[in-house]
C-alpha cells in the first residue's frame, strides 16, 4: 500500500508492533579538506550558476510519496527495529545502527528514543525521509546521523517533537574513501523539513554538514548548541524560505557554504566570537528577500603570512560573500566587537532594493607589524558597486581608524536611505611622517602606517539621484570620494567635527536635490577639481580662512562655478569663483540663531553653529533672496537630520530683517589641498 506523506500521527503508529533486527558493527572517517584560499571569479560564477537550477517543488516535503516505512527506536544501549521493505536492511551491533537500501522507492525512516552511545549509518541508493520522532541520540565514536547516499536527504521533524543530537569529540574508526565530518552529516542534498525542533551539537567538527545543498523550507527550529568548527557547513547552496536557526558560538563560522545563500524567510539568530569567524559565509552570492537576520561575529582580525599579494589580514564578519549580497527584503541586525571587524564584507557588489539593516561595529584597527599597515573595522566593505534602489541601512562604527561605509566601486543611489557614522580616531601616523607598506601587505609607501576613521569612503564615482545619503565623522571626512560627485536629486548629507562635510577627489556637480556639508573646522564642501552648483538646494558650514564653506581647487587649476540652486552657507566661498548666478553676503551672524532665507514663493530655515565657524553668510538663488534672523519655524519638511537640518517652507513667525550685500569671491583666499586624502 502506497501512504502520502503525512507525519501526524504516522511516527506513533510505526513504532508499535514490529520485530527487531540484528545487530553488526560500523566505522568513521575523519578527513576533511576545506580550502582556506579565497574563491576565483570563476568559483563565484560557478557557485551561483548551482543555485539557479534549484526547483522549490522537488524540495517540498507535501509533494513526497512514501512507499514503506521503518521504526527504529533506541534504549540505551539496544535497539528496536519495527517495519520492514523489500530491498532495504537494518543492521543493529549494539546501538550503533546500518541500513542499506538498494530500492527504488522512497522509505520513511522513523526514529525515536535515547541512547548515549549509539548512532545511526545509511547507505541509500534513493531519495529517503528520515523522521526524527522525539529522538535523543548521542554517538561516543562517530557521528549521531550519517547519510553516506548521494540522493536527497529529508530530516523531517513531526509538530511538537524536540530531538537531539550530539557526536564524539574524535571519529575513531574510519572506512577507506568515506567522509564524515558533521553530527548530522549527509553526502547528498538534505532538507529540513516539520515542525518541530532540532538540537545540535557538534563536538568533532560541524554541527551540520552536508556535501550538496541544504533546504530548510517549513517552520521548524534547528538550535546549534556548539560546534568544533563551522555550525553549518554546506559544499554547495543553501536556501532558507522558514524556519528558525539559533547557532549559539560556532567555533568557526556559523554558516558557511560553498555555493550560494538564499534567504526568503525565517529567522537566524547567528553568534560566533572565533578567530577571524564569520557569521553567514558564502562564496558564491548571497540573497536575502525575507526574514529576520540577527548577526553577531566577535572575533578579532589575524594576519595571514605571505609575500606580495599573498599577504593579507583576515577578519571576522557579519555576512561574508566572496560573489554579490542582494537585498530585497528582510531586517538585518549585524554587530561585531573583535578587533577590525566587518558588518558586511562583499567581494563583488551590494544592491540594496529594501529591507532594513542596524550595523554596529565597536573594534578598533588591528596592526600586525610594523612591517604591514592596518586593517580596520567597517559596518559596510564592498569591493565592487554600490547599488541603492530602496532599503535603508544605519551603519554605526566607533573603533579607531573605523569606517561605516567603504566602498571600492562606484556608489550609485535613487531611493532609500544610507546612514553612515564614524564616531572613533584616526590610527597611527600620517603619511608624511614616512613612508611604509600599504594596506595589505603591499608595498606602496602612500598610506603610511596610519588609517582614517570615516564615515563614507568610496574609490569610484558617487552618483546620487534621488533618496538619502548621511555620513558622520568625528576626526575625518564624512562623505569621500576619490572620483566624481554628482547630485542630481535626494539629499546628501555630511558633518565632520574635524575634517571636510563632502569631499570628492574630482569634479563635484549638484544639479538638483539637497546637499550640507557641515564642517565647522574645515570646509563644508570641498573639491579638487571643479565644483558645480546648477541646481538644488545646498547649506554648507565651514571655518574661517584658509578653510571654506565651499571649496574647489584653485591651486590645481579649477574652480568653483554658481549657476543655479539655492545657497546658504556659514563661512566664504573658494576665491575666484565664477558666479554668473548673483550671491549676497553679511559679515556678521549670531551663533546658534535661526534664520530664514526666502528665494521667490520657498523659505529655507538653517541654524548657525554655536562654536565659531566661518566669518560671513552667503546666500544665493534664482531670484533676489531676504534673510531673516532669529526667526522660529514651525511645520515644513526637514531636509537633512543632525546639526545641518533645513526646515523648507514652514510657517515663519519674528525674526529681524538682515542686510544684504553684493557678494565676490575675489578675495576670499584659502583652498583646498590638491589630492588630499
Amino acid at each position: 500500500m502506497r501512504k502520502y506523506f503525512c507525519f501526524t500521527s504516522l511516527s506513533l503508529l510505526l513504532c508499535v508492533g514490529f520485530m527487531a533486527c540484528d545487530k553488526e558493527s560500523d566505522s568513521y572517517v575523519v578527513t576533511d579538506k576545506e580550502e582556506d584560499d579565497e574563491p576565483t571569479a570563476e568559483d563565484v560564477s560557478s557557485a551561483n550558476e548551482s543555485i539557479s537550477d534549484y526547483d522549490s517543488d522537488i524540495n517540498s516535503v507535501a509533494n513526497l510519496t512514501i512507499d514503506d516505512a521503518i521504526c527504529i527506536t533506541w534504549d540505551g544501549a539496544s535497539v528496536t527495529v519495527a517495519g520492514s521493505a523489500e530491498g532495504v536492511e537494518v543492521v543493529a551491533n549494539a546501538a550503533d545502527v546500518t541500513i542499506t537500501s538498494t530500492t527504488d522507492s522512497v522509505i520513511n525512516y522513523v526514529l525515536c528514543g535515547t541512547s548515549a552511545d549509539g548512532s545511526v549509518k545509511l547507505y541509500s541508493d534513493h531519495k529517503c525521509v528520515v523522521t526524527l520522532d522525539n529522538l535523543t541520540l548521542t554517538s561516543a565514536t562517530s557521528a549521531a546521523i550519517n547519510n553516506q547516499g548521494d540522493k536527497s536527504l529529508y530530516v523531517y521533524l513531526p509538530e511538537g517533537s524536540i530531538s537531539t543530537l550530539a557526536d564524539a569529540p574524535s571519529y575513531t574508526a574510519a572506512v577507506d574513501g568515506e567522509d564524515c565530518k558533521a553530527c548530522l552529516f549527509s553526502e547528498g542534498q538534505m532538507v529540513l523539513c516539520g515542525t518541530g525542533t532540532l538540537a545540535i551539537t557538534g563536538n568533532y567538527k560541524h554541527a551540520l554538514a552536508t556535501d550538496d545543498y541544504l533546504v530548510l523550507n517549513e517552520e521548524l527550529t534547528l538550535n546549534i548548541l556548539g560546534s568544533a568548527t563551522d555550525a553549518i557547513h554546506t559544499n554547495d547552496y543553501i536556501v532558507i524560505e522558514a524556519g528558525t536557526i539559533r547557532i549559539t558560538d560556532a567555533g568557526s563560522d556559523g554558516i558557511d557554504s560553498e555555493g550560494a545563500i538564499s534567504i526568503a524567510g525565517g529567522r537566524l539568530d547567528i553568534a560566533t566570537s572565533a578567530l577571524t569567524g564569520k557569521a553567514l559565509k558564502a562564496v558564491g552570492d548571497i540573497t536575502i528577500t525575507g526574514g529576520e537576520l540577527v548577526l553577531v561575529a566577535n572575533g578579532d582580525a589575524e594576519w595571514n603570512s605571505g609575500t606580495g599579494e599573498e599577504a593579507d589580514y583576515s577578519n571576522a564578519a557579519c555576512i561574508k560573500t566572496s560573489g554579490s549580497l542582494h537585498i530585497d527584503g528582510g531586517t538585518i541586525t549585524a554587530r561585531t566587537s573583535g578587533t577590525a571587524g566587518r558588518g558586511l564584507a562583499i567581494g563583488g557588489d551590494l544592491n540594496l532594493s529594501a529591507g532594513t539593516l542596524a550595523i554596529t561595529t565597536t573594534g578598533s584597527g588591528y596592526q600586525y607589524s610594523t612591517s604591514c599597515d592596518y586593517t580596520t573595522a567597517t559596518a559596510v566593505k564592498v569591493k565592487g558597486n554600490m547599488n541603492v534602489t530602496g532599503g535603508e541601512i544605519v551603519a554605526n562604527v566607533s573603533g579607531a581608524g573605523s569606517k561605516a561605509l567603504k566602498i571600492a566601486g562606484t556608489y550609485t543611489q535613487s531611493e532609500g536611505k544610507i546612514v553612515a557614522n564614524a564616531t572613533g580616531a584616526n590610527l597611527g601616523t600620517s603619511a608624511s611622517s614616512g613612508g611604509g607598506p600599504g594596506m595589505w601587505g603591499g608595498t606602496t609607501t602612500s598610506s603610511g602606517y596610519s588609517a582614517s576613521a570615516k564615515g563614507v569612503k568610496i574609490t569610484g564615482a558617487l552618483k546620487l539621484t534621488g533618496g538619502a545619503l548621511y555620513g558622520t565623522s568625528a576626526k575625518h571626512e564624512a562623505v569621500e570620494t576619490k572620483s566624481t560627485l554628482d547630485v542630481t536629486g535626494g539629499s546628501l548629507y555630511g558633518y565632520s567635527a574635524a575634517d571636510d562635510g563632502v569631499n570628492a577627489g574630482s569634479h563635484f556637480t549638484i544639479a538638483g536635490g539637497n546637499v550640507c556639508g557641515y564642517a565647522p573646522s574645515n570646509d563644508g564642501l570641498d573639491a579638487n577639481g571643479n565644483l558645480y552648483i546648477k541646481g538644488g538646494v545646498v547649506f554648507a558650514v565651514g571655518s574661517s580662512s584658509p578653510e571654506m564653506a565651499i571649496d574647489a581647487n584653485t591651486e590645481g587649476g579649477y574652480k568653483l562655478y554658481v549657476s543655479g540652486g539655492t545657497l546658504m552657507t556659514v563661512g566664504p566661498l573658494e576665491s575666484g569663483a565664477s558666479l554668473t548666478q548673483a550671491c549676497y553676503s553679511t559679515s556678521t551672524w549670531t551663533k546658534g540663531a535661526k534664520y530664514a532665507l526666502t528665494v521667490g514663493s520657498d523659505t529655507y530655515v538653517f541654524t548657525t553653529p554655536t562654536t565659531t565657524a566661518g566669518s560671513s553668510l552667503v546666500v544665493s538663488g534664482a531670484s533676489t533672496p531676504t534673510l531673516n534672523s532669529g526667526v522660529t519655524v514651525t511645520g515644513g519638511t526637514t531636509l537633512f537630520d543632525g546639526l545641518g537640518s533645513v526646515v523648507a517652507n514652514g510657517t515663519i513667525s519674528g525674526g529681524t530683517s538682515v542686510t544684504l550685500s553684493s557678494y565676490t569671491s575675489s578675495s576670499s583666499g584659502g583652498g583646498g589641498f590638491p589630492g588630499r586624502w
